[in-house]
């Protein structure tokens, strides 16, 4: 996503739109993008610094953090920068030799950010597997593992 900024004179912006796919190299918890468009405007403001004001929005295909299966997240969020003010990745995303912009890496950094730790549309508290059931708090056996008993009898000798 690389903007030509030759284009642009002191207090004119330039207006973009972008489909996003997805980077394999940038976030494995992100398994597809779809839908997902960034579009907004560059600008050289009076003091010549570059300004970025975009939206970006999608769906993004999300493991189930319960059953595993593939579900889809809605995200949607804005950009407001000033790339002069970008201190780790200014280099990496302004080329002044080719006075070019590449969009890819701001744009990443945020949609990571947008990434649920876990997230799962899974309601029901009932459920089963092969070996494995999901139960709740409540449901929670009080009696001791018997596995675990001769560890209790260790702990009582302790005392």
């Amino acid at each position: 996503m690389l903007l030509d900024l030759n284009k642009l004179n002191i207090g004119s912006e330039l207006s973009f739109e972008y489909p996003l796919e997805k980077d394999d190299n940038l976030d494995k918890r992100i398994i597809e993008l779809k839908d997902s468009v960034c579009s907004g405007t560059v600008r050289l403001n009076y003091e010549g610094e570059i300004e970025l004001e975009c939206s970006v929005h999608g769906i993004m295909i999300l493991e189930d953090s319960i059953s595993l299966e593939h579900i889809p997240y809605d995200f949607s969020f804005n950009i407001e920068e000033n790339i002069e003010e970008l201190e780790n990745n200014y280099d990496e995303c302004y080329d002044k030799l080719k006075n070019t912009l590449d969009l890819k890496r701001i744009l990443w950094q945020n949609i990571v950010l947008e990434v649920p730790i876990s997230y799962t549309k899974v309601c029901d508290a009932n459920l089963k597997g092969d070996g494995w059931e999901l139960i709740s708090e409540e449901n929670m056996s009080k009696e001791i593992d018997p596995r675990m008993k001769k560890l209790e009898e260790l702990l009582e000798r302790r005392d």
